[in-house]
């Protein structure tokens, strides 16, 4: 969110709005919150799941807490206590037309390298935000070039995430080429596609954790913006 602000700040007058990606854009709330700044914000998300649930919350929530979810219900491991495993958590904690109506929000389903080949897509996007996202790819690469084409000349790229490459282990089904790259592979590699590297950092970040387990996960991520060079 500062990283986009801070890109916005830089911005010409008249270039503000920014029209900004969010690829595997899940329950919809880094869209939100980033529609919330005001900018014009198009989420993408291949999961199902993800798309009916954020469906749900975004265009069906009336009040706050109005409903009640119970996430660690059905694991039994590493709770202190029963109450813990089984107490529940009111949601939303804002109003979704609270923090879109600054903004334009949409969603666009699908796989992102399918979705995104269209012509209409290319060169067309200010800033893609990702979070825990190129890990999801059969061949990350593909990403990357992906990333490139929808991004306008001199736009940026922030990325937040690990890389827990999802298809890594072996999968039933028909075969499909994985390429598990290393940090420094991924970043080689978006410099010959044409992205100059602005900024790099590495930030602790949770992921899908219970403060009140006996465990947690923590993932030591990358953080970084890139732009889209000339002639990429």
């Amino acid at each position: 969110m500062q990283e986009v602000e801070s890109i916005a700040s830089r911005q010409a007058p008249g270039q503000v709005p920014l029209s900004i990606l969010v690829p595997g854009a899940g329950l919809g709330r880094l869209c939100a919150d980033l529609c919330s700044m005001g900018h014009h914000v198009l989420g993408n998300e291949f999961s199902f799941y993800m798309l009916l649930a954020s469906a749900y919350v975004l265009n069906h929530s009336a009040r706050l807490h109005q409903w009640t979810v119970h996430p660690w219900l059905h694991s039994g491991c590493n709770h202190f206590t029963s109450a813990s495993q089984l107490r529940g958590l009111a949601i939303p904690d804002v109003l979704p037309e609270d923090l879109t109506a600054p903004g334009e929000l949409g969603m666009v389903a699908g796989d992102f390298v399918e979705v995104f080949a269209r012509p209409e897509y290319q060169a067309v996007f200010d800033v893609v935000a990702t979070c825990f996202f190129i890990d999801t790819a059969h061949n990350v690469i593909d990403y990357l070039e992906t990333i490139v084409a929808v991004l306008k000349p001199g736009g940026s790229w922030v990325n937040l995430g690990p890389l827990l490459y999802h298809w890594a282990e072996p999968q039933e089904g028909p075969d499909e080429p994985n390429i598990e790259l290393s940090l420094e592979e991924i970043e080689a590699v978006a410099g010959r596609l044409g992205l100059v590297m602005q900024r790099r950092d590495v930030v602790k970040a949770p992921f899908a954790s219970n403060r009140q387990s006996m465990f947690e996960s923590t993932y030591t991520c990358s953080f970084w913006t890139m732009t889209k060079g000339p002639g990429s």
